[in-house]
């Protein structure tokens, strides 16, 4: 567990996927690639490809909504959709989110405690474009003072803007800011590169089975539990 940070910390940002919400399971995220390729009657291997190569742009906003995408996707892994099939792959998406996109135990209690102690707090999320709909949904909507989608605003972690614009519109310098993520994408470095404080959010069991593309080795700060946040910021 890490020791208390120095005073100062006027902010808290989280990342969403393995931090607020969970993370998906790779037996079900591969499910959902395997099953989107049989739908469209073509290779498996050539479509999770296709969608890998896409990520960026996905991530980005370059490829529109989510139905754009899977069409752009489709289309690498020489496949035609019609609008029935995509219909049924994003149904099968949908409720793959519904399973998972839920909050992690301590999520709403430590972001309404933050909040009630007068911490502005700030949601830095790596997604696709059908993200920000589901977390408007949530129970989590209304929970932090700003938002920020890389799907949105065309910056994606570890870029240095990403961060920054959340501090911007946060107002407060990144060196008074708390990240707190699971270390997908180099976020972490990411965070350190521009004056934050970055926390590794990480349980260990969980480890093995989730999904953590582009994981960076950490070892500074680390949590096993959200609601071990505030023990962080005391002085």
């Amino acid at each position: 567990m890490a020791a208390p940070l120095v005073s100062g910390i006027e902010a808290v940002v989280f990342d969403l996927f393995g931090t607020l919400v969970y993370e998906f399971p790779r037996a079900d995220w591969d499910g959902w690639l395997d099953t989107s390729a049989a739908i469209l009657e073509t290779d498996a291997d050539a479509f999770k490809a296709a969608w890998q190569a896409t990520g960026i742009e996905r991530q980005t906003g370059r490829l529109g909504d989510l139905e754009e995408n899977l069409r752009t996707v489709a289309a690498r892994a020489g496949a035609w959709p019609t609008n029935a099939q995509l219909t049924e792959i994003l149904d099968a998406r949908a409720e793959m989110y519904r399973k998972w996109f839920v909050p992690r135990p301590g999520a709403e209690e430590v972001l309404a405690r933050l909040r009630a102690e007068g911490y502005r707090l700030g949601l830095i999320s790596m997604c696709a474009p059908d993200a920000p709909a589901m977390w408007r949904a949530s129970p989590l909507e209304g929970t932090v003072d700003v938002e920020v989608f890389s799907c949105d605003v065309g910056f994606r972690k570890p870029d240095p803007e990403i961060y920054l614009l959340a501090t911007e519109r946060l107002g407060v310098e990144p060196k008074a800011c708390l990240y707190v993520g699971d270390g997908s994408y180099r976020e972490l470095s990411g965070a350190a590169a521009v004056g934050m404080r970055p926390v590794l959010i990480l349980d260990p069991e969980e480890e093995a089975e989730m999904l953590r593309p582009e994981v960076e080795e950490w070892d500074g700060a680390s949590i096993d539990d959200l609601r071990k946040i505030p023990a962080l910021l005391l002085d």
